[in-house]
């Protein structure tokens, strides 16, 4: 098309608008239904910027929609009912613009395609034409090409347009937006043979076949893009139909799909190779460690926290074979072994060692405390218990973080402290000891004492060995302690030292003594039944 107008004929081109100005003047009217003797009715959700055209139902309303389309409205768009008025090719529209296939709803609003500089559809604004779906225009309704197009031919003059307001697009939703690149001058929807994107489709790169190894995870979208027909990136509408099973040797067939705005649509079918798995199954889990002399050691016991996998995927425990040896009274051996689905065989070995020694906490000891201690509180106290503690095992790696620490007030001068911890075989140690406030008398020398040889008198003569009692006037006063001896087996001792300080108040300490015995069990052991409970009501 010449895109030079010459002078006589724009004055023609000027009096035709102006004449059918005068004429839409003199037919337009307003309506508030549809004309029922039309063969569609329009809808315009001005806040939604989305047009749907209905049809008629066998009742003869308009009640069955039939085609969306995104459009762009502005502030002036009026809402109301209104009957198309008259069409035209081209539109000069305000601001020296153009508009293809145009028709008119009332007054100076119309329906028309984005504009063009000239009346030459190679002038396209595409800035314009990327606002499509958004508020743009003063107050006509733009379209694209190819949808006021639509409205040109199907839709006779005297259609029925409703412009309304409302949250809902519509029945069909708002279609996509097309995008362009800027400086292109062509709506890609308009049917001109010459349009250079008559015959586009859109690209799918960076699909290939490809060959993976066994178990490896695979993201079929990897390194793959896609662009629409007006080369805009579209990447994220890929669809992929088929799926690929990484633990299972063999061909895959994988389709991409990918389709635009313009509903065109681009596909391509690649074949992907999974490998046979060379690799040995291997085990997590097996390690050597101790055992409780109670645990029984058997099938069920060998597979805990044992795991088996093929590269990355995990086998069912079923499948794992597990023999058990008893080399020693405390040692056990477990051979697992597991042949997998390629037909390789993975194995592993564990030592079971019995634990029967449980952990020996040092650094505990009788204290004697201060009136400001005394007060701080229970929390206080057990940061006081664990400075300088540590704890050893034969087998496990324990801390004092391992330690359990547990404080009670013993009336109103002492906290008895209990030091717990256990180890991995279950064997648990638990020690009690007296953090004592002393007002002008103190008892020094009170301490826990195991392993005393079998046949010893625990006498008051024996328990009052290495015990000093000290005055305000630091003078010793050992023969004012009483010792009481208390015992339910003959083996773990409860003794308690007592002394009344000067204001006639009983102090008292209690410590114990343990024939042949080791720290722990043993010591935890005795403390039950009455022995337990007089402990915990000191």
């Amino acid at each position: 098309m010449d895109r030079m107008i010459g002078k006589h004929k724009l004055q023609k081109i000027i009096i035709l608008c102006i004449g059918c100005l005068f004429l839409s003047i003199f037919v337009m009217k307003s309506t508030t239904s549809a004309g029922t003797g039309y063969p569609y009715y329009i809808k315009v959700n001005k806040q939604q910027n989305c047009v749907t055209i209905y049809e008629k139902d066998k009742a003869g309303k308009y009640t069955i929609p039939v085609k969306a389309m995104t459009c762009s409205t502005g502030p002036d768009t009026p809402l109301g009912t209104y009957n198309t008025l008259i069409k035209y090719r081209w539109k000069l529209l305000m601001g020296d613009v153009w508009g293809q296939y145009s028709t008119r709803i009332v007054d100076g609003i119309l329906f028309h395609s984005v504009w063009y500089y000239e009346m030459d559809e190679t002038t396209l604004s595409a800035n314009q034409y990327n606002k499509l779906g958004s508020f743009a225009s003063h107050g006509c309704i733009r379209l694209t090409v190819a949808d006021a197009k639509w409205i040109y031919d199907n839709c006779s003059v005297g259609t029925t347009v409703k412009i309304y307001n409302g949250k809902d697009p519509g029945p069909l939703g708002k279609p996509e937006t097309i995008k362009i690149p800027v400086g292109t001058g062509w709506d890609p929807t308009d049917p001109s043979k010459n349009n250079p994107y008559k015959d586009k489709t859109p690209t799918l790169k960076g699909v290939t076949g490809k060959t993976i190894a066994w178990g490896t995870k695979t993201n079929l979208l990897t390194g793959v893009k896609a662009v629409s027909t007006t080369g805009t990136d579209i990447t994220s509408q890929i669809k992929v139909a088929g799926k690929i099973d990484v633990y299972k040797a063999g061909k895959y067939r994988i389709k991409y799909t990918v389709a635009d705005a313009l509903g065109r649509t681009a596909q391509k079918t690649v074949t992907y190779t999974v490998n046979e798995c060379k690799e040995k199954p291997r085990f997590e889990g097996v390690t050597d460690r101790s055992i409780g002399p109670d645990t029984v050691v058997d099938r069920k016991y060998a597979l805990k926290g044992v795991s088996i996998y093929l590269v990355t995927k995990k086998l069912s425990a079923d499948q794992i074979k597990v023999k058990i040896t008893q080399k020693t009274e405390d040692t056990y051996i477990i051979d697992y072994s597991v042949k997998a689905e390629n037909n390789l065989t993975g194995k592993a070995k564990a030592v079971l060692y019995v634990d029967r020694t449980p952990p020996v906490i040092e650094g505990t000891y009788f204290r004697e405390i201060t009136q400001k201690q005394l007060k701080a509180g229970e929390n206080e106290i057990k940061k006081l218990a664990l400075r300088d503690i540590e704890v050893k095992d034969d087998y496990s790696k324990l801390s004092p973080d391992d330690i359990k620490v547990t404080v009670k007030a013993k009336e109103d001068y002492a906290y008895l402290v209990t030091y717990e911890v256990k180890d991995n075989a279950g064997n648990i140690t638990s020690e009690t000891v007296q953090f004592t406030y002393f007002k002008g008398i103190r008892i020094d020398g009170v301490a826990n004492h195991y392993n005393i040889p079998e046949g010893t008198v625990i006498s008051e003569e024996y328990v009052k060995q290495g015990i000093d009692a000290i005055n305000s006037d630091n003078e010793v006063c050992t023969d004012l302690v009483a010792v009481k001896i208390s015992s339910l087996d003959n083996k773990v001792y409860k003794i308690t030292y007592s002394i009344t300080d000067e204001d006639g108040k009983e102090l008292s300490i209690v410590s114990y003594f343990t024939v042949n015995g080791e720290p722990g069990p043993e010591r935890d052991t005795a403390e039950t039944g009455e022995e337990k409970e007089a402990l915990q009501t000191e």
